[in-house]
């Protein structure tokens, strides 16, 4: 999170899966300029990596989230606890809620849920250091099976450039600076936000354009009965996140909707494929041992016995249908459905 406390000494170096060193490091804490502290990549970090796995410091499991003064109470019960480093480590970071709550204030700055739709979250000393940009090269995650929290570079990641997730996502520059300054407290000057004039003026509109066709694709009529136009839209939010760079978890989501479109009109072998690249794109940013990717990938050799299948026969072909030979252009006409 932004502006960690940039004075404390011995900061950790990376870490492998099980929590201990690695042999050459990956990244660096260091002072980023009008940020505090952040991590730095060390050496070329290409997509893919994992760049650290880390057990929380704290989390909030048991802790309510209505009365912030009973939830002060049982985090102090929470920290008293921890070892001293630990502690020293979660006092370390930064809290962009300075009242008389200081446990409180650390946790709503640096908490990460453990899990989609799950309200407890937990604090790391390493990675709720790691700064915003609206186009993430990382993305983290909680794992479950390892009961981890995992950061995946999803971009390649030059030596000496700044690794960065995303604190939120979507909407152009002005509803993204509005909501950072809101909840965390600072002016997004990443390379999206900083772009000159016209760029990002360009680039607003594409962010518009966006979230008008997100909500298209979440439209269960306009899928059930206008498939052809939600794949459509599907083609075009592809290609603003290709002109946008980005490689995060909106990309993998966009390939399930493609794939469920697909799936529910009976088109096994267009499922297939992107099934596929639903499970490259969440093995990227999550690992092969990610429980959305260890779930999807039977649907990539047999998508019929996926949920979705099945609802019409409008577009009926058989999975073992994935034309063979042609080049890249044809065979992304092919998929997209545009000979149609």
């Amino acid at each position: 999170m932004p502006r960690s406390r940039p004075t404390e000494p011995d900061w950790p170096t990376s870490t492998s899966q099980d929590g201990e060193d690695t042999p050459s490091s990956l990244w660096e804490i260091a002072p980023i300029p009008g940020k505090g502290l952040g991590l730095i990549a060390t050496r070329d970090i290409t997509p893919g990596t994992l760049i650290l796995s880390e057990v929380p410091l704290l989390t909030t499991e048991g802790v309510t989230t209505i009365d912030l003064e009973v939830a002060e109470t049982q985090l102090r019960k929470k920290f008293s606890s921890l070892s001293l480093s630990s502690q020293k480590a979660f006092m370390a970071l930064y809290n962009n809620y300075p009242d008389d709550k200081p446990l409180s204030g650390i946790v709503r700055s640096n908490g990460y849920p453990l899990g989609p739709g799950v309200e407890a979250g937990g604090v790391y000393e390493t990675i709720s250091r790691i700064n915003h940009s609206c186009c993430p090269n990382v993305v983290q995650a909680w794992n479950p099976l390892v009961e981890k929290e995992t950061v995946f570079a999803v971009r390649t990641i030059p030596a000496g450039t700044e690794i960065c997730t995303a604190y939120h996502v979507g909407g152009p520059s002005s509803e993204r600076q509005k909501i950072l300054k809101m909840y965390f407290g600072f002016d997004c000057t990443c390379a999206l936000c900083s772009l000159p004039e016209e760029k990002l003026k360009a680039s607003d509109e594409r962010m518009v354009e966006a979230e008008e066709l997100d909500e298209t694709i979440g439209d269960s009529k306009k899928v059930r009965f206008h498939a052809d136009e939600v794949l459509a839209c599907c083609h075009r939010l592809s290609k603003i996140y290709e002109e946008e760079g980005f490689k995060d978890d909106r990309l993998s989501r966009l390939y399930f909707d493609c794939f469920q479109v697909c799936n529910m009109h009976g088109d096994l072998a267009r499922a297939r494929v992107f099934a596929r690249q639903y499970c490259s794109a969440k093995k990227m940013a999550a690992g092969d041992d990610c429980i959305a990717y260890l779930e999807m990938k039977p649907f990539v050799k047999n998508p019929q016995k996926h949920d979705s299948f099945g609802v019409t026969e409008k577009w009926k072909a058989r999975a073992e249908g994935v034309p063979k030979g042609l080049g890249r252009r044809d065979f992304e006409r092919w998929l997209w459905r545009e000979e149609a």
